[in-house]
């Protein structure tokens, strides 16, 4: 009796054990940046892009690394996404490890800006599960191109259908090397039909999307998403998933 006593004391301490390393490697992991649901954070008035100084560096981002076409951090791409509002904009930040980014042409057909080193968010504000886009949902594709005439210089291009001009986004190049980048980008919430001031506590639904690709201007290769499995998420806002607007601390 005192030996199963003895057998069953080992076995609980063993188990309390094992419930303190798994809950050590959670909060080590929320630690680290990545977030299991997508965060935008609301803030007074968000940054301009290219002159964040450190209004990213206490939030949380989304890591984006599912790979439905195969590949691996080492031979693809991985990255943090971030989200903030402000009454008149949305604000990304997103910091790419990318092993073989390019620099778009000027000239690309705009329609092609996904099958190429590009990003996309997918992104909408009613939380009723659809398989159409309806008025707040945007699909965007986001590349880094060279200024017509100036190929040392390196700007932000966005589709939303078609080519979103300069009232409706500001973008930056904040980062470029050969394998990474981070690109900082604000959207007038007119543009993406969003006609009410985000809440805190409110519902949202959202994929993000690395399009990774061959050297030297290829085709894409893979899709790194956060959550979707599949390629659907461009089409179908019923594969996005939830997320929710919070105060900034």
């Amino acid at each position: 009796m005192k030996q199963i006593l003895k057998v069953s004391t080992k076995v609980v301490i063993l188990c309390l054990v094992s419930v303190l390393a798994f809950s050590s490697c959670a909060s080590n992991k929320a630690a680290s940046g990545s977030a299991d649901v997508a965060r935008v954070y609301l803030v007074q008035q968000g940054p301009t892009p290219g002159q964040s100084g450190n209004f990213w560096d206490d939030l949380v981002g989304t890591v984006v690394e599912r790979r439905p076409w195969g590949g691996t951090a080492q031979d693809s791409a991985t990255g943090i996404f971030y989200l903030a509002a402000d009454d008149k904009n949305l604000y990304l930040r997103a910091e790419i490890k990318d092993v073989s980014p390019s620099v778009r042409p000027p000239d690309m057909d705009p329609g092609m800006g996904w099958n190429g080193t590009s990003l996309q968010l997918f992104f909408g504000v009613k939380t009723n599960r659809r398989v159409m886009y309806t008025e707040g949902d945007s699909g965007l594709t986001i590349w880094v191109t060279h200024a017509p005439g100036a190929p040392a210089n390196r700007r932000v291009a966005v589709t939303k259908g078609r080519p979103m001009n300069e009232r409706q986004f500001r973008g930056a190049v904040v980062e470029w090397t050969n394998n990474s980048y981070i690109v900082e980008v604000s959207f007038s919430l007119d543009a993406l039909e969003i006609y009410k001031p985000f809440r805190n506590g409110q519902k949202i639904r959202c994929e993000f999307r690395i399009n990774q690709a061959a050297p030297n201007n290829g085709d894409r290769s893979y899709i790194i998403n956060w959550r979707t499995p599949t390629d659907d998420a461009w089409h179908d806002p019923s594969v996005w998933s939830d997320g929710y607007v919070i105060q900034r601390p």
